[in-house]
């Protein structure tokens, strides 16, 4: 077999194995605030074909586009039929995909590199984790990976299409993030400070493919973010977001950390009675694949390690200057550290064999993986829900399922079942993921404030409201308990005497035991 042909099935190998982490049980998570807001545009993009750009929220909509195939192939018609895994796998499928797209960095690092690069992001525990949550960071770290690897091959062999299909990527990481900004500009000053020698390629054919590689990115970021042509105005909406997103950069005490988060979060985050959440092994890799990088000026991997390290460090200065934080940004300069940490791994294996480096080298970075893959497990698939995840953020607690089981267990004795009023009182625009727990029911309001007309079969408010609530609803209903949504936050559930009374005595008759 030759190495080509090895190399592939190493790299299917790899791909194989990085599914086996992330494509298994995408519904064992519950839905976070911002899967849940992601959900609801993804349906309204299903039901209606057409998709508009908010300049103020939910970012870009390679998110929605991504679900429509198997939607359209699972035949959903009705959002209460989504689930949790529809809107999932295509992230889960993108961070596949964004390992097979790192075969194509092979010409600058290596083969050899290119996959333990593989076999870093395969294990991530990050990587994995964020493969199964429906937000747009995997795909614009799956798309920056492309972007690289065409780059790559138009160096190597600069031919028109490469130049194209990376504008390409550029566009659908534009149209994935407005952070995308920081990842092209990263790049762009990385190879300006570090450029190759010049080479035979003519300077008018560099302009030309450089010229169409711009218009790929425009055209590809243009046609998505406006509904393929039916709001043009996204594209000025798209520059006007940077106005909002450098306000909201200010960060809110949810959001606000330290400049140290990103490297502590993947560094070392202990836990009371659970593991020490670490990527050592990615970053001990990183940090010696820079220090070779700078060591071998001269060679071509060493080039294109250099220019790694400004990528990298640009993007972990920018995220880690910014108050406003969340911990799904770290993939972004996680990406950069963990192909250095296939150059680092490289170079340890070609160690001369008679120092023993190379052997215990080589049975350090097995002992490393075991305990990424081992990590990257109990951070799916046993401490998916725990608080004491560190890539979980403002989580929704376990008991936000009673949401839909309270609807779905009085929907039946109310006349117009699925058809039912319910009302969600509020104190702020935060009642997510109330809306997806609600999915299937055609008759749910959300109001900020208690409305004039407050009366509805079933009510899910804030506690601020009690006062009110109960002043003007005590003798039509029955306030019936509480439900968590999120650390701290309950809502209180109030259901319509008569409805209540119809829901009880049915379980009296089914069974004395029963209740809601």
């Amino acid at each position: 077999m030759s190495r080509t042909a090895l190399f592939v099935v190493a790299v299917l190998v790899i791909a194989l194995g990085a599914s086996a982490l992330r494509l298994p049980d995408l519904g064992n998570r519950i839905v976070h605030a911002d899967e849940s807001v992601h959900a609801v545009k993804l349906w309204e993009l299903r039901s209606t074909g057409r998709y508009r750009y908010d300049p103020d929220e939910f970012h870009g909509p390679t998110l929605y586009y991504a679900a429509l195939p198997a939607l359209s192939a699972q035949g959903r018609s009705d959002f209460g039929a989504l689930t949790e895994s529809d809107c999932r796998l295509p992230v889960a499928l993108a961070g596949v995909g964004m390992i097979l797209l790192v075969a194509l960095l092979a010409p600058a690092i290596g083969r050899r590199a290119a996959l333990l690069t593989m076999l870093l992001l395969g294990l991530s525990p990050a990587f994995v984790f964020y493969s199964r949550y429906y937000i747009q960071e995997t795909f614009l770290v799956a798309f920056t990976a492309g972007a690289l690897g065409c780059f790559v091959q138009w160096a190597r062999a600069p031919r028109l299409g490469w130049a194209m299909l990376g504008g390409a990527f550029a566009g659908l990481m534009l149209a994935s993030k407005e952070t995308a900004i920081l990842s092209l500009g990263a790049w762009g000053a990385a190879v300006l400070l570090f450029r190759s020698p010049s080479g035979p390629t003519p300077r008018r054919v560099l302009r030309i493919h450089a010229g169409l590689a711009m218009a790929a990115c425009c055209l590809t970021a243009a046609a998505l973010l406006t509904g393929f042509g039916s709001n043009v105005q996204a594209v000025v909406d798209y520059v006007r977001s940077y106005g909002h997103w450098l306000v909201r950069a200010h960060g809110s005490d949810l959001h606000r950390q330290p400049w140290s988060y990103y490297c502590t979060l993947v560094g070392w985050r202990p836990s009371t009675r659970g593991p020490v959440w670490t990527e050592g092994a990615i970053l001990l890799l990183g940090c010696i694949g820079g220090i070779v990088s700078l060591r071998r000026p001269r060679e071509a991997r060493g080039l294109f390690g250099r220019r790694l390290l400004v990528f990298t460090a640009i993007q972990l200065a920018a995220y880690s200057v910014t108050p406003y934080k969340t911990p799904w940004c770290v993939l972004n300069p996680l990406l950069g550290v963990a192909l250095l940490g296939g150059l680092g791994g490289d170079a340890l294996l070609t160690m001369p064999r008679r120092l023993g480096i190379r052997y215990a080298a080589g049975l350090l970075m097995v002992v490393g993986g075991i305990h990424l893959g081992w990590l990257a497990q109990r951070t799916s698939f046993v401490y998916q829900n725990d608080p004491r995840n560190p890539y979980l953020h403002s989580p929704t607690v376990p008991d936000a399922l009673e949401f839909r089981r309270r609807a779905m267990a009085l929907a039946p004795f109310h006349p117009d079942r699925m058809r039912m009023v319910i009302k969600v009182f509020w104190n702020d625009a935060y009642y997510w993921p109330i809306p997806w727990y609600l999915r299937g029911f055609d008759n749910v309001g959300y109001w900020q404030g208690v409305p004039a007309d407050a009366d509805a079969p079933l009510i899910f408010a804030s506690p601020e409201y009690d006062e009110e609530l109960t002043r003007r609803l005590d003798a039509t209903h029955l306030m019936n308990g509480y439900i968590g949504l999120r650390r701290g936050t309950v809502a209180m559930v109030w259901v319509r005497m008569d409805l209540w009374t119809r829901y009880v005595e049915s379980r009296r008759r089914a069974s004395p035991a029963d209740g809601l």
